[in-house]
């Protein structure tokens, strides 16, 4: 697998996008901050590989992946001056 750290910043939304259901932030009180996605368990893998990859890139990004039955919760945090980040990665809040 390539590493985000490879891609330019504007074809990495396109690479988390493909897992479905990450296109595209859910609303949230603020600036959704942190970011909270729920999902089918089964895309756990992929998205573990994306998030490490995406680490070794930015460091610090906050990856936390939750297993509950057949469902997986993703949250991602990150430094205010990170916020612009999470929105070219995740988009804008839906």
């Amino acid at each position: 697998m390539d590493s985000a750290a490879h891609f330019p910043t504007s074809v990495r939304p396109t690479t988390w996008g493909l897992l479905g259901g990450l296109g595209r932030r859910p609303a949230g009180k603020h600036l959704g901050l942190p970011l909270r996605l729920t999902l089918p368990a089964e895309r756990t893998g992929r998205i573990a590989e994306l998030a490490a990859a995406e680490q070794r890139c930015r460091p610090f990004f906050d990856f936390r992946l939750h297993l509950d039955g057949p469902y997986l919760h993703l949250e991602v945090r990150a430094p205010a001056e990170g916020t612009g980040l999470l929105v070219d990665l995740f988009g804008p809040a839906a």
